[in-house]
């Protein structure tokens, strides 16, 4: 049986096995840093037994307990377990990305779907995939909940009802891993849940269980005493004024460092959805505005760098008083206020213009509101500037869902040898950039 599985399957195995190799080569490049929370972490099982560890934890810090339990035992097990799993993880994620959005998994969809993740700032990728801590807080929660959502796809998208009970143990682990992951993906559910009964569509009543594992989750971690405490150590060591903070300075403050992050960690994205749409259909004219758009605000921070880039501005001047008093057209104002509306305008523009060109309408636009929203999710938070660049990986997954799909619909309209060249410039730019992340300090 073996035999002729592996004769059946001769090239498949080879495919998969040689990238799967390739990537675990690829993540041993990334070491423990003992500065970070890696050294901490390696040390926990010295202090605590696991109970007693977990149990302090959920006290005095977070209810991240499938993360928390996988940092406790991964140091005292060889590196190359940790990169062994990460590879896992990184494969999941392909495979459901793919899945989500077809019944059958192609190599070439796969790999699509696997360098997919290159096109993140690299410094996303490095926070939040390649270091260790952060690979066992967003990467692996992530490969998790995107395979848990593969049974609602198959219900909306193809109105089949796939036994659910593979899916209910990475649903359940899932669900005890991410605060900005799990709030992503209730979102999700709920809007698939209303959808169905909208539709008047058949329901699946099993995914009634994972459902409700994300929902308790939620509440079991959000609901954590530790997130007190956690709370007020984290004020006092990363922002003292928080608690005397008005809404709308938290507010501005938060607007400030999203669209900073946004022009800094999601550019690429945002021009490769643009090529995306407009190799698409050029003949919108929303397109063609969009890319005239485009090649001037890019030749306007060319010419003059800083000035257009520069979102803290707004933050050192009382913008209220300055409403009140009639000083909008002051230099000062304009200029702490012209950052938001170039790049606000550019981010709304490629937005419209994938929307018009997709077969996806509703959906393209829910995953550009779920990229905002999980961004704006941190303005509440005193960790919003010490978190890093990984807090963003969640609005990259949702502009790299809608590229996935972008990339599908243009390859429908072209023959196979079309096909592939288009798949060799999209894995190219994702590669390089996988290279240049290993040279990061």
């Amino acid at each position: 049986m073996l035999v002729d599985f592996i004769k059946k399957n001769k090239k498949n195995l080879f495919f998969y096995g040689g990238l799967f190799l390739l990537v675990f080569l690829y993540l041993t490049n990334f070491k423990i840093d003992v500065k970070t929370d890696d050294g901490w972490f390696m040390t926990a099982p010295r202090e605590y037994s696991l109970s007693s560890y977990l149990q302090w934890r959920y006290e005095e810090w977070s209810a991240r307990l499938f993360p928390e339990t996988s940092l406790y035992f991964i140091f005292l097990v060889p590196l190359f377990v940790h990169h062994f799993i990460s590879a896992c993880a990184w494969f999941l994620y392909s495979y459901s990305l793919v899945r989500l959005f077809s019944e059958k998994i192609s190599q070439q969809n796969f790999l699509v779907a696997f360098f997919s993740l290159g096109f993140m700032n690299v410094f996303v990728l490095k926070d939040a995939l390649f270091w260790l801590t952060g690979a066992t807080n967003y990467l692996w929660p992530l490969s998790l909940g995107l395979f848990a959502l593969i049974p609602y796809a198959d219900n909306f998208f193809r109105k089949k009802q796939t036994a659910v009970w593979p899916y209910l143990l990475p649903a359940f682990l899932f669900s005890l891993s991410n605060e900005q992951l799990i709030a992503c993906v209730i979102g999700v559910v709920l809007i698939y849940h209303v959808a169905i009964f909208l539709r008047k569509q058949r329901e699946n009543h099993f995914l009634l269980i994972p459902t409700s594992f994300f929902i308790g989750g939620a509440i079991f971690m959000l609901s954590a005493p530790g997130n007190e405490l956690r709370l007020q150590q984290e004020v006092k060591m990363w922002m003292p004024d928080y608690h005397d903070l008005s809404i709308f300075t938290k507010v501005l403050r938060g607007s400030s460092w999203l669209f900073e992050g946004w022009q800094t960690k999601l550019l690429l994205l945002f021009i490769v959805l643009f090529i995306l749409s407009a190799l698409i259909d050029f003949t919108k004219m929303l397109t063609k505005v969009t890319g005239a758009y485009t090649a001037f605000l890019l030749l306007l921070i060319y010419t003059f760098p800083n000035r257009f880039t520069n979102f803290q501005a707004i933050t050192k001047i009382d913008l209220l008083l300055e409403i009140k008093q009639g000083h909008l057209g002051h230099g000062a104002v304009l200029g702490a206020i012209a950052p938001f509306v170039l790049w606000g305008l550019f981010f709304l523009l490629v937005m419209g213009c994938s929307i018009a060109v997709s077969e996806q309408k509703i959906f393209l636009g829910l995953s550009y509101c779920a990229a905002v929203f999980s961004s704006m999710i941190m303005w509440f938070s005193p960790t919003m500037y010490a978190s890093g660049a990984r807090v963003f990986m969640c609005a990259s997954i949702f502009l790299i869902i809608n590229l996935y799909l972008l990339y599908q619909q243009l390859v429908k309209t072209k023959n196979n040898e079309a096909e592939w060249k288009i798949s060799a410039y999209v894995w190219f730019l994702p590669a390089i950039n996988l290279l240049f992340v290993l040279y990061l300090p």
